[in-house]
């Protein structure tokens, strides 16, 4: 598409948008989970991607989020009445290392869940520009272990572009009420979407919310962050 995609736009050093602000965070978290929440909740059988990953997010003339490459996809079979049950199983893993789910590596069967997971890794890697696949994850280290032992200093993990500096200028000593508020809001919804990035990534399955579990929170978190008109 006309616009590359999102592996582009996190990790290229050249690249003008490379710095995305944190509303432009939350409008691509927005249309990624609505893709996922249509083939898993509005398909019929359910599809599940298995390769989700940033290089296959793309953007088009809208700067709107699309979910390609299909190549992997695979339907749910025995779907009836709304009733989920696992694909078929698998010989080897499946999907791209460092997003693929941890039980697919097991020999899991393929479920809704495992897209789930590398949802909730793209989710932590735009908010920390870090990949999973970062050298400096080692020893048992990884993204979500990362983010999870620094919630409570979320400046510390978050791309500088997220969170901008308002009242700049050093002979104010003190931010305007409404760059307060803004400031507060931002920073409420950056730690929602951290712990969203780490629920769905959680290592055990059925300890991830569904899709449709998500994408109401995440909508959540959009109509919060616009709703100040930042």
């Amino acid at each position: 598409m006309a616009k590359g995609s999102l592996e582009s736009r996190l990790h290229a050093k050249l690249n003008k948008d490379a710095d995305l602000s944190l509303g432009t965070v939350i409008c691509i978290a927005v249309d990624i989970a609505a893709a996922l929440e249509y083939l898993h909740n509005q398909c019929i059988p359910p599809v599940v991607h298995c390769d989700m990953k940033p290089s296959n997010i793309l953007f088009d003339d809208d700067d709107t989020a699309h979910v390609c490459d299909f190549g992997l996809a695979r339907l749910i079979r025995g779907y009836s009445f709304g009733v989920q049950s696992n694909s078929t199983s698998i010989l080897g893993p499946r999907g791209s290392i460092g997003y693929i789910a941890p039980e697919y590596g097991m020999g899991s069967q393929i479920s809704t869940e495992g897209d789930v997971y590398s949802y909730g890794i793209i989710l932590l890697e735009m908010l920390t520009g870090k990949r999973p696949t970062d050298e400096a994850f080692s020893d048992g280290l990884t993204l979500h272990k990362y983010v999870n032992a620094s919630l409570s200093e979320t400046e510390c993990i978050l791309r500088p572009s997220l969170m901008p500096k308002f009242g700049d200028q050093p002979t104010d000593p003190k931010p305007k009420i409404d760059e307060y508020k803004a400031t507060t809001v931002m920073d409420i919804c950056a730690l929602q979407l951290l712990k969203l990035g780490l629920l769905c990534s959680a290592e055990s399955p059925k300890d991830r919310p569904s899709m449709h579990e998500v994408y109401s929170e995440i909508i959540a978190v959009k109509e919060a962050f616009f709703s100040m008109n930042i």
